[in-house]
C-alpha cells in the first residue's frame, strides 16, 4: 500500500468518528461495543481498591460514583509512569475546601446530593452521586482508583466502549492539575493554576475562594493571564477580571450553565463571600502545541483550582532554557525596575532615563537617581516570559490595576554564546519598546495592535550578552493590561 493509499484509508476511517458532547476537540470511533464495570464493595485494609481496570483500546464514557469523603482519586492511563489524574474526589467534581457537597451540573459532571433522605435518617451518609462524563481514552489501558481510609463501603459505575484492534484513536489523553492555595500570595500577587509542556489543550477550569482578606471583593484579583508556545511561538490570552472570566458581571450568583456556572456562593457581604465557579471550553478550546502557563491574581484568600486537559503524550519536551551552544537562547532570569511616567506619549517614551546610563551589570536591590529610589525585582522566565504586570499591580481597593496604565519599564537580562556570531533575537511584547544589545540600541519598535513579535538581526558576543529592554504598559486594546516580554535568540 502507498503512502497516499494509507492516507486515503485512514482518512475514511476517521469519517467514522463523532465528536464528544462535552469536549468537541474530541473525536471517537462510532464503531464499537459498549460495557459496564459494577463496584460494590467496602474497602481493604490496604484503604485502595480499582473502580476499573481496562485493557485494549476504549473509551470510559461516563462514571458513577457514590462514595466522596476523605477520597483521593487516581487515573491511569497507557501504563504512565505518573497518573495523569490524582487528586481529591470532591476537587474533581468541583466540591472546593472540602465543602458539604452542593448541586453541580455542567457539561463535564453533575453532582447530586441527596438532602432530603440524610434529614429524614441522620445515619444515612448524605453522599452525594458523583457523574463524569469528561472522556477518557486510551490506547492500551486504563485503571481507575480510589484511595480512601479503610472499612468505607465504594459504590461505582464505570460505563465504557471498547474498540476493535487497529481502530484509529485521538491522541489526546485527560490530565488534571490541582492545587491548594492556603492562603494565595496577597494582592498583587498571582498563582499557577496549570504549567504545561507539550500538545494540547485546556478543556475546562474551575475555581473555590474561601474569602480571607476583606478590604475587597474577593473577585477583584486582576483576572486570568494564559501564557502559550513561549519558545516557539508566543502568544497569549488576557482575561478581564475574576468573574467576567468566568461570564458574569458585577460579581456572582448561584446560576450553573453547560459550560459557566457559580454552583456555590455565600454572600455575607460586599467584602466577605466564599464560592466556587467554573468555565469549560467545549466550543472554544485553548489549545497549545509546545508550552502554556496558566495563571490568576490572587489576594491572600485561601484558592483551589482544578485544571481539566487533554495532552499528547509523545509531544512531551524538555525546557531549553539558555543552554549555551544551542539554536536557540532563552533567558534564565530578568531583573525589572520601574515605573516611569507618561508612558502614553511617543516622544516622552523615547527620553533617556538614567537606568539607560547604569553602568553594566547586575542592578543592586534599589535604584537611586536624585531624589528617586526604584525597586529591582528578579523574575525567572517561564517559558521564555516575564509578567510585568503583576510586579506593579496597584495595591489599593479598586478592581484593576490602574496606577501602572502608560507608564514604562526597564527589564534587563544576560544571554550567553559560545562564539562571536550573528544571530536573530526574537522578541514579542504588547506595547512600545526600545531595545539595547551590549549598550548598543538595537531596535525601536512602535506597535498598538497588541501582542507581536518582532526578529532583530544582532551581534553576539562570546560569553555574556546584556540585553535591556525598555516597555510601556497602555489602556489600549485588544489585550487589557496585559504586560508581558518574551525574548529568545534564535540562529
Amino acid at each position: 500500500m502507498t503512502a497516499i493509499e494509507s492516507n486515503v484509508k485512514t482518512s475514511l476511517e476517521m469519517q467514522h468518528t463523532f465528536q464528544d458532547p462535552a469536549v468537541p476537540m474530541i473525536a471517537l470511533p462510532t464503531r464499537f461495543t459498549s460495557h459496564r464495570v459494577n463496584r460494590d464493595q467496602r474497602m481493604p485494609k490496604g484503604g485502595s481498591i480499582d473502580l476499573a481496570n481496562l485493557r485494549g483500546a476504549g473509551c470510559v464514557r461516563h462514571i458513577w460514583i457514590l462514595f466522596g469523603q476523605e477520597v483521593r482519586l487516581e487515573i491511569n492511563v497507557d501504563g504512565a509512569k505518573k497518573s495523569q489524574v490524582d487528586l481529591p474526589l470532591r476537587a474533581f467534581f468541583g466540591i472546593m475546601h472540602n465543602w458539604e457537597p452542593y448541586f453541580v451540573d455542567n457539561a463535564a459532571y453533575t453532582v447530586l446530593p441527596n438532602p432530603e433522605a440524610k434529614a429524614k435518617d441522620p445515619l444515612i451518609p448524605g453522599n452525594p452521586g458523583y457523574n463524569l462524563f469528561l472522556p477518557i481514552p486510551f490506547s492500551e489501558s486504563c485503571r481507575i482508583t480510589l484511595h480512601v481510609p479503610p472499612g468505607h463501603t465504594a459504590a461505582a459505575m464505570v460505563d465504557w466502549h471498547r474498540y476493535d484492534q487497529g481502530t484509529p484513536l485521538t491522541p489526546y489523553r485527560l490530565h488534571t492539575e490541582h492545587h491548594l492555595y492556603q492562603p494565595s500570595p496577597p494582592r498583587g500577587g498571582f498563582v499557577k493554576m496549570a504549567n504545561l509542556d507539550g500538545e494540547g489543550f485546556i478543556a475546562g477550569v474551575a475555581v473555590g475562594y474561601l474569602q480571607r482578606d476583606h478590604s475587597d471583593m474577593v473577585f477583584h484579583t486582576g483576572g486570568m493571564t494564559i501564557l502559550l508556545d513561549g519558545e516557539t511561538n508566543p502568544h497569549a490570552i488576557r482575561g478581564h477580571n475574576v468573574e467576567d472570566d468566568f461570564g458574569y458581571s458585577w460579581g456572582f450568583n448561584n446560576y450553573q450553565s453547560r459550560w459557566i456556572g457559580s454552583p456555590y456562593h455565600v454572600n455575607r457581604s460586599r467584602t466577605d463571600q466564599d464560592g466556587v465557579f467554573y468555565r469549560f471550553f467545549g466550543p472554544d478550546p485553548i489549545a497549545f502545541r509546545r508550552s502554556l502557563s496558566f495563571r490568576t491574581g490572587s489576594r491572600g484568600d485561601d484558592m483551589e483550582s482544578v485544571v481539566y486537559y487533554y495532552q499528547v503524550p509523545e509531544s512531551l519536551v524538555q525546557s531549553n532554557v539558555n543552554e549555551i551552544g544551542s539554536s536557540k537562547l532563552i533567558p534564565a532570569e530578568w531583573q525589572v525596575t520601574g515605573l516611569f511616567p507618561q508612558a502614553n506619549n511617543w516622544d516622552i517614551f523615547q527620553q533617556s532615563e538614567f537606568v539607560e546610563r547604569l553602568p553594566t551589570g547586575a542592578w543592586p536591590d534599589r535604584l537611586v537617581f536624585d531624589n528617586q529610589t526604584l525597586s529591582v525585582t528578579v523574575l525567572k522566565s517561564d517559558h521564555a516570559w516575564i509578567d510585568l504586570q503583576n510586579v506593579f499591580f496597584e495595591r489599593d481597593h479598586t478592581a484593576t490595576p490602574r496606577a501602572m496604565i502608560d507608564h514604562s519599564a526597564y527589564a534587563r537580562t544576560n544571554v550567553k554564546s559560545d562564539s562571536k556570531r550573528e544571530a536573530s533575537l526574537r522578541l514579542a511584547v504588547d506595547g512600545w519598546c526600545l531595545v539595547w544589545l551590549n549598550s548598543e540600541k538595537v531596535a525601536t519598535l512602535r506597535h498598538e495592535n497588541g501582542l507581536e513579535t518582532a526578529r532583530i538581526p544582532v551581534q553576539l558576543e562570546k560569553g555574556s550578552n546584556e540585553l535591556l529592554v525598555k516597555t510601556n504598559n497602555s489602556n489600549i486594546p485588544p489585550n487589557k493590561r496585559l504586560w508581558v516580554i518574551n525574548a529568545a535568540i534564535e540562529g
